[in-house]
């Protein structure tokens, strides 16, 4: 019978791509392990896992059952935690995923503050690129993401509560400091970090607005690069000013408003635990309020 402890085992060797950290991972034998795998596929009819000698990979039944494990782990947690949330117990774990690069100098005080106030709740924090944070909270490989973007929400798409607005800013000018009209960029080559949250099109969209032609020379997606690259003196670094390395000077649109991208957080649109719950709101009042 298809229980649990052979789905955990599943996403777990799924995800670390290891039957022995997965192992580890779970606190188990790695024959343990095996043993659920086995059965899992015994009661599929098909291998779920590729072996080698060198790695494990997914098979094609494998691949197309991850999602479905995944969110009924996440269903039996709900589940659990509703039932002690009857009986005033609080437990369980919540995944939380961070943008790569993102600087969030409150966050670290909140999470021990919850950890302080919640000892039974697991955090387990990762960080990623956007594009993976979005599929890893719709696919409830994370409970939770922090991540920034321009525009609206995605419809259909993971929930979404806005925290605070990001300024974008430029790094790199030489010129007194204060704000910066989109207009000055069209002056220099332009290092882009955009991180797939949209700020390229916040900023060519002010700079039409404005009748300016922007130079972007480079246009990357990860904060380390774009940092490196402007030190190579590849041009003036245009970043959210939560990812910059250092200050820089907002830039502003042709009304003098400031130009920015949003930060906020991502959860499943339909399923999430209780201590997650908890989690998000307790960063929405800290971070709204940092912010």
């Amino acid at each position: 019978m298809m229980d649990e402890a052979k789905l955990e085992a599943f996403v777990a060797v799924a995800e670390e791509e290891s039957f022995s950290a997965a192992a580890d991972r779970i606190r188990v034998a790695q024959s343990t392990i095996s043993a659920r795998i086995k059965e899992l596929e015994a009661e599929l009819g098909q291998p779920v896992f590729i072996r080698t000698s060198r790695r494990v990979r997914l098979a094609p039944a494998g691949t197309v059952a991850l999602p479905a494990a995944r969110t009924a782990l996440a269903a039996l947690s709900a589940l659990r935690q509703v039932v002690d949330d009857v009986a005033g117990v609080r437990r369980g774990r919540v995944r939380l995923g961070l943008l790569t690069g993102a600087d969030l100098p409150e966050l670290a005080q909140l999470l021990a503050d919850f950890a302080a106030e919640f000892p039974g709740i697991e955090l387990v924090v990762s960080s990623a690129s956007a594009q993976d944070l979005h599929r890893a909270v719709s696919d409830s490989a994370l409970d939770l993401a922090v991540v920034v973007r321009a525009g609206a929400a995605e419809v259909g798409g993971p929930a979404w509560v806005e925290l605070l607005s990001d300024p974008l800013t430029v790094v790199g000018l030489d010129r007194a400091a204060g704000p910066v009209p989109v207009t000055e960029l069209a002056k220099v080559p332009l290092i882009l970090l955009d991180a797939a949250v949209g700020a390229r099109g916040v900023l060519e969209a002010a700079a039409r607005s404005a009748g300016a032609r922007l130079d972007i020379a480079v246009e990357v997606s990860t904060p380390s690069l774009a940092t490196d690259l402007f030190a190579q003196g590849m041009g003036a670094l245009v970043i959210p000013a939560s990812l910059a390395p250092r200050p820089g000077s907002v830039i502003t649109g042709a009304d003098g408003a400031e130009l920015s991208v949003s930060v906020g957080l991502i959860s499943h649109p339909t399923l999430r635990t209780p201590a997650a719950d908890l989690l998000l709101g307790r960063l929405r009042v800290g971070l709204t309020a940092a912010g």
